[in-house]
């Protein structure tokens, strides 16, 4: 593990937005019992192998990672059937809007509810959910009934939203500051992994040529046991504050708000510079998946939709791991990285938005029906698709890095995780309902992306150059070790008033 997450000394997550503008306010009304940093050596002969294991910070991600791999990627995989695997996508269109338009509302009131029970329990409601999408498309596909899939949109989309906002707060307090970009790639790539695995069922399932309609119900037989399985390992999850980094370093933890303040921060939050200038990002960054999912089901048959969503995952692994090395360079001050970043996002997005608008123009003009793998327009017309499966969530990974730059402590980080999957949210719920009206082209959708994408990138350029050079945590959680350390080094002189 340390090899994975080794960073630099003195890195923390914590810390409070009123300490930053008045320094000499330490520490932030911490809870955290312990040190903020803790003795190694100590620790290794104190505390047993498992529980170090446990509260491991790379360990902790990895459980988060695998519930992704359950319950979003899923959820993705199955959207990645084109219109959910379904026979018409017109109503899993609808289903995912209303999912997302639920999603929105609870990831608005999330910074409060997450705080208030808790990241651990939070994840744990989540997942309890999961399965109720799979079910949903299941009932759907053998039965035949559209309001349990439509009923189950809005079920998943109340307890995933709580499930997202613990998981951003999460993953952007987990990792130690040198080891961020991995982490998150780490994250954004289980996701995906879902989706090979997804396909990889799809595949064995739906492999014969000339078949019509949508994927067999089985399939969702498969999905549905998958997403079953993150509960048990969100129970075990480990409260932040007991979560130790390989350097030496906890997640300091603020003390608890009344629920009166707790949504007091939701406006003072979403007005922020930090989510006012990310929230084109935040709409465009999730948008392009329901365009690029109704051009999948209606320009390409059963067996090589299932094939898309097995290859898709592929590239998206090594584009996230190497914009994740580009984010965690030693060489570059923390605003260089960001730059570079967004630069290399803005550019990979641009060239497969081109390519796929001059795709759309020519099926405008000509349908091609339903294009199989052994046709010769396939790979053409696929591949704008396979690259838009990277390039938006290195979007995702790269934003949540960059909000994590900013960090102040495990609270503010659930509070903006909200806020951006709030908008995340929204343009999902957008996209997904321009794409109930089939007759509707997906080249409206592509060009809302693009123009979204050409909107985002001007506040986001500003944001990206008042990234700070180091994230103000670590800043902080400096001088308070530093104060520390001259306290114990230089104790207090009693100066005895008695004669002699």
């Amino acid at each position: 593990m340390s090899q994975f997450d080794t960073a630099p000394p003195n890195t923390h997550a914590g810390g409070d937005d009123d300490a930053l503008r008045a320094r000499g306010n330490l520490p932030m009304n911490a809870t955290n019992s312990a040190d903020d940093r803790v003795d190694m050596e100590a620790y290794r002969q104190n505390v047993p192998l498992w529980r170090r294991f446990w509260q491991h910070s790379l360990t902790q991600m990895m459980l988060i990672s695998i519930q992704a791999f359950c319950g979003p990627a899923m959820a993705d995989a199955i959207a990645g059937l084109g219109g959910g695997g379904l026979a018409t996508p017109q109503t899993s269109n609808i289903a995912t809007a209303i999912l997302y338009s639920m999603l929105a509302t609870v990831c608005f009131l999330g910074g409060p509810i997450v705080n208030k029970l808790g990241v651990k329990w939070a994840l744990v409601l989540g997942a309890m959910s999961f399965p109720i999408e799979g079910s949903s498309y299941y009932c759907n596909s053998k039965f035949g009934n559209q309001w349990y899939l439509i009923l189950g949109g809005a079920i998943s989309g109340i307890g995933t939203g709580c499930w997202y906002v613990a998981e951003a707060g999460a993953i952007m307090s987990l990792a130690p500051s040198g080891a961020r970009g991995k982490y998150l790639a780490l994250w954004i790539v289980s996701r995906n992994l879902g989706q090979l695995v997804g396909g990889a069922i799809n595949l064995s399932k739906n492999f014969e040529k000339g078949v019509e309609g949508g994927v067999t119900p089985d399939t969702y037989v498969a999905f549905l046991i998958i997403e079953c399985l993150a509960l048990p390992f969100a129970f075990m999850i480990s409260p932040l504050e007991k979560v130790v980094r390989s350097d030496g370093t906890r997640i300091l933890v603020s003390e608890t708000l009344s629920t009166k303040e707790e949504l007091k921060r939701i406006s003072r939050t979403m007005t922020s510079k930090l989510i006012l200038l990310s929230a084109f990002w935040a709409l465009w960054s999730f948008f392009y998946s329901g365009t690029w999912s109704t051009y999948l089901a209606t320009y390409f048959s059963v067996r090589s939709r299932a094939l898309s969503s097995l290859v898709s995952p592929f590239f998206c692994i090594v584009g996230c791991f190497g914009l994740g090395f580009i984010l965690d360079l030693k060489c570059l001050s923390q605003r260089r990285r960001a730059q570079l970043g967004l630069f290399t996002v803005v550019i990979l997005n641009l060239g497969v938005y081109i390519w796929s608008i001059v795709m759309q123009v020519r099926f405008n003009a000509s349908d091609p029906g339903a294009i199989d793998w052994d046709d010769s327009l396939y790979a053409s017309s696929f591949l704008p698709y396979f690259f838009v499966q990277t390039t938006g969530p290195l979007s995702q990974s790269y934003m949540y890095w960059l909000l994590s730059s900013f960090a102040t402590d495990a609270q503010a980080n659930v509070r903006n995780g909200a806020a951006f999957r709030c908008l995340e949210a929204v343009g999902q719920a957008i996209a997904y309902g321009m794409n109930t009206k089939t007759s509707t082209s997906p080249l409206i959708g592509m060009c809302v992306s693009f123009a979204l994408m050409a909107v985002a990138v001007g506040p986001m350029n500003f944001l990206v150059n008042s990234t700070p050079d180091r994230i103000p945590a670590d800043v902080i959680a400096e001088e308070i070790h530093g104060v520390e350390v001259e306290k114990k080094s230089n104790p207090p002189v009693i100066v005895s008033d008695a004669k002699v």
